[in-house]
């Protein structure tokens, strides 16, 4: 559901605006419009910053970007806990003195971190070049092996591509006319994709066989300064031993680094916390109107949170800040924000919703019957207890380790769909396809999707298609009864109407109705038509019978609810008689398993996806009225 809003003035003494502005950040329920925006600009000039909160800002920004990268290279090293408590300490200082203490944590732990920072960094860059320089030497060390090293001669390594390898041939030749025969070319494929080769060279030709080797854009392989001058064997023995050593550095470095954390990490996150909270407040400042001696806020917050704002700023500000509700015009509605507030089941799937738009102010929010179907679309396209089962335990994981809130709402949303999987596997009678009839003579309690059942399966999608669009419909008509739009009201009533008239006359060809009902459902079609045509004006004739085809069209598309559930079935069963012909018993589980965990893996995407197109296509298009603003409240950092 939509949170019912309210427009608020807040005016006060100039001397209290500071303790204001923190008792509405520490509730943080008021998102601040700006004076201008609202219109007291005119009437109230717009409040600014002296030259002392201009300093101290200039002084802020910088000090919380380096706190931010201190942040970001210490480990976390205290909970969530702690830091509020140590922020309700650290929030009572004067910006003077959280500035004083922000430079003295800089300059305690700046140098430090960021010397342990940068060798950590060098130590990964070094890991990761030796490793390189590693897996190419050993391509090139047996054939170095048969070359021996003699006193005035120089070595060169080249690896070239194997489909290229026909220019060690125009190399030959070029130091053929270079030097003559005083050299030597060895080259071997190393491997499918590789051609390695070594050359042999007087020390005092380096320059022009280098010179040749730039010429034709050969790179020969490089090593590090100081491994330069070593054999190949020597050099490949000196890498293992860094290599081994390396991990040992990287662990000294993490180490330091947490125990600079575990003395310095709270103060950091509660310090950046706190200068990023007064430099929003000097923000605020700038939106404000006012006169000499008093300051005017304005904004939006839920109605049921304005008792709470009135505790809180006579509690901080004491009497000399009034709090009042301004009227909101039919034309600013539309900029009222937008605040969604669920029960905890549904809250997961606000943010599917708001992957379209957020709802307009005062109108449906779809949430609550987006928890409802979508889960169940999802089931009946998966409907399979093993699938069901893996899908719950993967979320239940996520939920458990997973502290990223996106990550954390999607496992919830898959909790539910997980949940109707395996009741949907139970009434189809699926573990693995057909296997659990097999393996547990597990019996559906409902219908098999398979067989002569195919029929009823697609039945109750179309069904359920029928339902869902004429639920989206009927919430269209009372949207636009309740803002009286009676061209959208005649449109979405005759649309309705004419749906209705269209399965009473299938039903009636079916043989399920009377053929005596005929003649009224044509007549209730006419009606539906009549009605869908008139705000279309004399276009009306032509395109409200085709926007009545659209409608079937649009039922129909829920048939896909069957038909790529049964194609999942169809595929586990292939893996089940892949596993039933194969003549090795391990390949067969292995392909089966492979097969099973693919067709895991397209059922819940196709489910996913699925699931939301018929909600933002078929059903949203019904009733959803989209294009609110998100209510963006004033509120302090989170630690």
């Amino acid at each position: 559901m939509l949170l019912p809003m309210m427009k608020i003035q807040i005016v006060g003494s100039k001397e209290k605006l500071d303790a204001t502005l923190r008792a509405m950040q520490r509730l943080g329920s008021v998102q601040i419009q700006d004076v201008a925006a609202h219109g007291q600009a005119q009437v109230l000039p717009k409040l600014s910053l002296d030259a002392n909160a201009l300093q101290r800002r200039d002084q802020i920004n910088p000090l919380v970007a380096r706190l931010g990268s201190f942040a970001a290279i210490l480990p976390p090293g205290i909970k969530a806990p702690e830091l509020s408590r140590a922020y309700e300490a650290v929030s009572l200082k004067s910006t003077e003195e959280l500035v004083a203490e922000a430079q003295r944590v800089v300059g305690e732990i700046g140098p430090k971190s960021q010397a342990l920072a940068l060798r950590g960094d060098e130590l990964q860059a070094e890991q990761a070049s030796l490793t390189r320089y590693q897996a190419t030497l050993r391509k090139v060390a047996p054939l170095a092996a048969e070359i021996p090293r003699l006193a005035g001669y120089e070595t060169a390594a080249l690896l070239i591509e194997r489909r290229s390898a026909a220019v060690l041939d125009l190399v030959r030749q070029k130091l053929s006319e270079i030097i003559g025969d005083n050299f030597e070319l060895s080259a071997r494929h190393v491997d499918e994709q590789t051609t390695a080769a070594i050359v042999v060279f007087p020390t005092e030709q380096s320059a022009r066989v280098n010179a040749l080797f730039g010429r034709e854009n050969i790179t020969p392989l490089r090593l590090p300064q100081e491994l330069a001058g070593a054999s190949l064997t020597d050099t490949l023995a000196t890498m293992a031993q860094r290599l081994a050593e390396i991990p040992r550095d990287i662990a000294r470095v993490e180490d330091e680094l947490r125990q600079l954390a575990a003395s310095w990490g709270s103060s950091v996150t509660v310090l950046r916390a706190a200068l990023s909270d007064r430099s929003a407040q000097m923000e605020i400042v700038g939106m404000a109107g006012g006169t000499r001696y008093t300051f005017v806020l304005v904004g939006w917050m839920p109605r049921r949170d304005l008792g709470d704002l009135k505790e809180a700023l006579q509690r901080q500000a004491g009497l000399e800040v009034l709090v009042g509700e301004i009227k909101v015009g039919r034309e600013e509605m539309k900029q009222v924000p937008v605040a969604l507030a669920n029960l905890p089941p549904v809250r997961p799937f606000e943010f599917l919703v708001a992957l379209v738009a957020l709802p307009r102010y005062g109108a449906l929010d779809p949430t609550p019957l987006m928890a409802l179907f979508m889960p169940l679309f999802f089931g009946l396209i998966l409907g399979d207890i093993a699938h069901g089962l893996l899908l719950l335990l993967c979320a239940v994981v996520v939920l458990r380790l997973c502290r990223n809130q996106t990550y954390r709402r999607l496992a919830q949303v898959m909790v539910l769909c997980g949940f109707w999987s395996l009741l949907f596997g139970f009434l189809f009678g699926e573990f693995l396809g057909a296997l659990g009839r097999q393996l547990f003579d597990l019996k559906p309690l409902w219908m098999e999707r398979s067989g002569a059942t195919i029929k009823s399966l697609f039945a109750f999608a179309l069904a359920l298609g029928a339902a869902h669009v004429l639920l989206g419909f009927a919430l269209g008509i009372w949207e636009a009864l309740r803002v009286k739009a009676r061209k959208v009201l005649s449109e979405r009533l005759g649309k309705f109407i004419a749906l209705i008239a269209v399965f009473w006359l299938v039903a009636v060809v079916a043989g399920t109705l009377p053929r005596d009902l005929t003649t009224p459902g044509i007549a209730t079609l006419i009606v539906g038509i009549a009605l869908l045509s008139i705000p279309m004006g004399w276009l009306g004739g032509i395109l409200g019978p085709i926007e009545t085809l659209g409608l079937i069209s649009n039922v129909l598309s829920y048939l896909r609810l069957a038909a790529i559930g049964l194609s999942s079935f169809y595929l586990a069963e292939v893996a089940n008689r892949l596993y039933g012909v194969a003549t090795n018993v391990a390949v067969g589980a292995i392909v089966a398993g492979l097969l099973h965990a693919l067709n895991l893996a397209i059922g819940i995407v196709s489910a996913t996806i699925q699931s939301l197109r018929l909600h933002y296509v078929e059903f949203f298009s019904k009733f959803y009225e989209s294009g609110g603003a998100p209510f963006r409240p004033f509120k302090q950092s989170g630690v």
